[in-house]
């Protein structure tokens, strides 16, 4: 078993945190710092059938959440918040052995910068409610760890389809004893094959049930070059969640993730502006894996008696998240739209009046 976290201040006694600023162990209440004993990040091992997470033989609190379910763990302390829906209804589960990442990003955003990014943010939104920005009451936010599932590989494909092309000519008719010009289109069809090459790498999956695919997106491109060998300290003063999708599992939700935007990319490939058919038979080569945990904040605000979530990257700080639109000023937009439409309309209609053309 590892030897316990000492996560005491030799200073003064107090808890120890992590401080996304100095990235290092901060004592809030003297100030003083520990620096976090870094080591080699090794390589991501080779995937198989066999593969399997390494235990974590140090015990850690765990706690479930009796609202939405989730459920996180604590390396020092909770403040009895669920992260995920902003209930209190939080109760501790008994310690247990959890899977040990190969590797965490630590903060980079403090919570104070956090909460400035989703003032920003909201302040950016358009089309929402006037009074949000003055009266959107926010939830505490937290900072926790998600698990995910870090890929590199490699994929062999072939491909063979049939392409359409859609083309326009004039055509030139009598009718009435006049010429009529117009314009037709037609297609044409285009037996196609070939082969493709893709590299992907740090291709992430998510696996907590608790962020969706849409926001693991929304939350844009994850820089992982800060990537640290795990180590409990980084979790002083955060939570982390537990993988719920398994290894496997994630695998084959990547392959065919994969598979899709290959398929893209063998459309904007061939060029052609539609597509009868088109196969794409991949053959998945040097498959490297780790798991890891990314950095998030997360919280909620309430407005008119509606929580909307929302999600700050940890790393680059980028917001993710929903805000209650205004019909009215949608309607505003709409009807002005329309009143331009209309004056246009009506200034050409007064112009080949006018003109006679």
């Amino acid at each position: 078993m590892e030897k316990e976290l000492n996560s005491k201040c030799e200073s003064c006694g107090y808890t120890l945190s992590f401080d996304p600023i100095s990235q290092a162990l901060k004592c809030p209440q003297c100030g003083s710092v520990k620096s976090i004993v870094s080591k080699d990040l090794p390589d991501k091992k080779e995937y198989n059938p066999q593969s399997k997470v390494e235990k974590n033989e140090q015990l850690s609190v765990r706690f479930e959440c009796e609202n939405c379910g989730a459920k996180t763990s604590a390396s020092d302390r909770v403040n009895g918040v669920c992260p995920y829906c902003g209930s209190t209804n939080v109760k501790q589960l008994d310690n247990s052995i959890e899977f040990k990442p190969d590797a965490i990003l630590p903060f980079k955003i403090s919570k104070d910068e956090a909460i400035e990014k989703y003032r920003s943010w909201l302040k950016s939104k358009k089309f929402v409610p006037s009074k949000l920005k003055s009266s959107a009451r926010l939830n505490k936010i937290e900072g926790i760890y998600f698990p995910c599932w870090d890929y590199d590989f490699n994929v062999n494909s072939k491909i063979d389809g049939v392409g359409i092309n859609i083309h326009t000519r004039t055509v030139t008719s009598t009718i009435n004893g006049q010429q009529v010009t117009r314009t037709e289109t037609y297609t044409t069809r285009h037996p196609f094959s070939g082969t493709r090459f893709d590299v992907f790498t740090d291709y992430l999956n998510e696996a907590s049930p608790y962020l969706t695919g849409s926001e693991m997106r929304d939350l844009g491109r994850w820089t992982l070059e800060g990537l640290k060998v795990y180590s409990p300290e980084y979790l002083l003063g955060f939570m982390s969640s537990g993988f719920d999708t398994q290894l496997h599992d994630s695998f084959d939700m990547v392959t065919r993730q994969a598979k899709s935007e290959i398929t893209d990319r063998a459309k904007m490939q061939f060029r052609y502006d539609n597509y009868e058919y088109i196969n794409v038979k991949s053959t998945f080569n040097s498959i490297m894996w780790r798991y890891i945990y990314l950095p998030l904040w997360i919280s909620s605000y309430a407005f008119n008696k509606k929580t909307y979530r929302f999600l700050v990257n940890g790393s680059t700080g980028k917001v993710s998240g929903k805000v209650p639109r205004s019909g009215w000023k949608i309607f505003g937009l709409v009807m002005g739209i329309l009143a331009g439409v209309g004056i246009l309309a009506g200034g050409i209609m007064y112009l080949k009046s006018k003109y006679n053309f």
